[in-house]
C-alpha cells in the first residue's frame, strides 16, 4: 500500500488524457481527399471542425479528374470529395453508396477584361446575345477540365456552337500535365492561339468573354471584371459530392465530418469562396 497514494493521481491523469470522450477523439485521425479548388474554403472549415469535435483531419488535395480516379481505384481515404459525374465512384465498390452527399457545387461565372463593359447575362437570351456579339470567347476544354463542362453545356443549350466556333478559344490549361498548354480554335481554321490560358487571355484582353469556375477566378478579380454566374436555366453547376469509404478506419468520425461540411457555418464559407452551397 506504500505506493497506492501515488497510483491514483497517475491513473487520473492518464484517464484525462486518453480515457475521456474528447481524448479518445483526439487520437482519431480522419483522412480526406478533396479537389484543389476547395482548399481555400477547407483551410477555414477544417480548423473549426477540429476545434469543435476533437477529430484531427489530414487532407490530400488533387485535380478534379485525378481525385475521381483515385476513389474509383479504391484509394483508402476515409472521406472523399468527388467532382461530378460520380458514376465511377458509385460503381467502384470502394465507397458507401448511401453516404453520397452533395457538399457544394462549382458555379460557372462570366468574366471580361478589366475596364471592359459588362454584358447582361441575367437570362438565357441575354447570354446568347452577349456571346454572339463577343469577338472572342474563352473557356476550358471539357475533355481535359471539369471547368469546361458548364460552358459547353450552356453553349449547347443555347444552340450557338456553330455560330461561335470560329471565335472560341478552348483551352487545355492543366499545367501539371501540359506545361505548354494553349487555347485552340475548335473550328480548326485558326490553329493554335498565342493565348496560353483563359485567365491570361482575359488579363491581356485577347479574350473578350471568359467562362470559368467562380471559385477559380475570385483570387484574380483585381485583374479582370467578374460579371456574374450563368443562369441556371442553361447549365447545371458541377457538384462536389462526398462519400465515406468502405475502408474508413472510423466510420462514425467520417460521418461526423461529412455531416459537418453541409452544416450552416461551413456552407457560408463555401459560398464566400465562390461555390454554390448545398441545396
Amino acid at each position: 500500500m506504500k505506493h497506492a497514494k501515488y497510483l491514483c493521481p497517475t491513473v487520473f491523469v492518464v484517464a484525462l488524457l486518453f480515457g475521456g470522450p474528447f481524448g479518445a477523439r483526439a487520437q482519431t485521425g480522419i483522412t480526406l481527399l478533396a479537389p484543389n479548388p476547395t482548399r481555400v474554403a477547407l483551410d477555414k472549415i477544417l480548423p473549426n471542425f477540429q476545434a469543435k469535435t476533437g477529430y484531427r483531419v489530414r487532407v490530400t488535395y488533387g485535380g478534379a479528374r485525378t481525385t475521381t480516379q483515385r476513389v474509383a481505384h479504391g484509394e483508402p481515404l476515409d472521406v472523399s470529395l468527388v467532382v461530378a459525374p460520380v458514376t465511377g465512384a458509385l460503381t467502384s465498390g470502394t465507397v458507401v453508396t448511401g453516404s453520397m452527399t452533395l457538399v457544394a457545387s462549382y458555379q460557372t461565372a462570366v468574366a471580361v477584361p478589366k475596364g471592359a463593359p459588362k454584358p447582361d447575362i441575367s437570362t438565357a437570351a441575354a447570354v446568347k446575345k452577349a456571346l454572339l456579339a463577343a469577338k472572342s470567347i474563352g473557356y476550358e476544354d471539357p475533355e481535359f477540365a471539369t471547368a469546361g463542362q458548364g460552358p459547353a453545356e450552356a453553349i449547347k443549350n443555347l444552340g450557338i456552337a456553330d455560330q461561335i466556333a470560329a471565335k472560341s478559344k478552348v483551352c487545355a490549361n492543366n499545367t501539371t500535365y501540359s506545361p505548354n498548354s494553349v487555347c485552340f480554335d475548335p473550328a480548326g481554321t485558326g490553329g493554335a492561339s498565342s493565348v496560353r490560358t483563359t485567365q491570361k487571355g482575359l488579363f491581356s484582353g485577347d479574350i473578350d468573354i471568359g467562362m470559368l469556375y467562380l471559385s477559380d477566378i475570385l483570387p484574380d478579380q483585381d485583374k479582370m471584371a467578374i460579371v456574374g454566374v450563368l443562369p441556371r436555366q442553361i447549365y447545371t453547376p458541377t457538384g462536389i459530392v462526398g462519400f465515406i469509404s468502405i475502408h474508413a478506419s472510423d466510420p462514425t468520425a467520417a460521418r461526423t465530418l461529412l455531416q459537418y461540411l453541409v452544416s450552416p457555418d461551413p456552407q457560408a464559407i463555401f459560398k464566400e469562396a465562390g461555390f454554390e452551397p448545398h441545396r
